[in-house]
C-alpha cells in the first residue's frame, strides 16, 4: 500500500500519534497534547503506510507573511524510507514563495532541512527553550 499523507484531522487516531512522537523525540506525549497542538495549528500532515500512523508535522502561520514549521517526525521503525520528505514536501505546497518560514532544528538534523532550502539565521533569537540549546 502506498504512502498517504493526510492533510485533514478527521478521524485521527491521536493515540497512535502520540506513540510516534514519543517515539521519535523520546518522550511521553499524550494524545491530548498532540490533539490540541494539530487542531490548533495552520497546516498539518500526517503519515499513514499500509493503513497506520507512521510521521506527522504542522505549522502555525498567519496564511500570509510568516509561518514556523514544528514537529517533523517519523516512527524510528520507518525512517529512511523517504517518510519525513514526503510529509515535508507536501506542507511547504501550502505556502506561496513570500511567506517566510522558519524552523528550529538541532544540529543533527540541519542537513535534512537544507535539502529542502532551509538555512541558519543569524538574527533568531529565542525564550524559553532548554537551556543545552541556548547561547549564553
Amino acid at each position: 500500500m502506498p504512502l498517504e499523507i493526510k492533510k485533514d484531522l478527521d478521524n485521527v487516531d491521536w493515540g497512535r500519534l502520540a506513540q510516534v512522537y514519543a517515539a521519535a523525540f523520546h518522550g511521553f506525549q499524550t494524545a491530548e497534547l498532540i490533539e490540541t497542538v494539530f487542531r490548533r495549528s495552520y497546516a498539518t500532515r500526517i503519515a499513514i503506510l499500509d493503513g497506520e500512523i507512521v510521521g506527522g508535522v504542522y505549522a502555525f502561520s498567519d496564511g500570509v507573511l510568516d509561518a514556523t514549521i514544528h514537529g517533523l517526525c517519523v516512527h524510528p521503525d520507518f525512517q529512511k524510507l523517504g517518510v519525513g520528505r514526503e510529509l515535508m514536501e507536501s506542507l511547504l505546497s501550502q505556502f506561496g514563495p513570500n511567506v517566510a518560514l522558519l524552523l528550529t532544528a538541532e544540529a543533527a538534523h540541519q542537513p535534512i532541512y537544507r535539502k529542502f532550502g532551509f538555512r541558519p539565521l543569524k538574527t533568531a533569537m529565542a525564550l524559553n527553550f532548554p537551556p543545552q540549546d541556548m547561547e549564553p
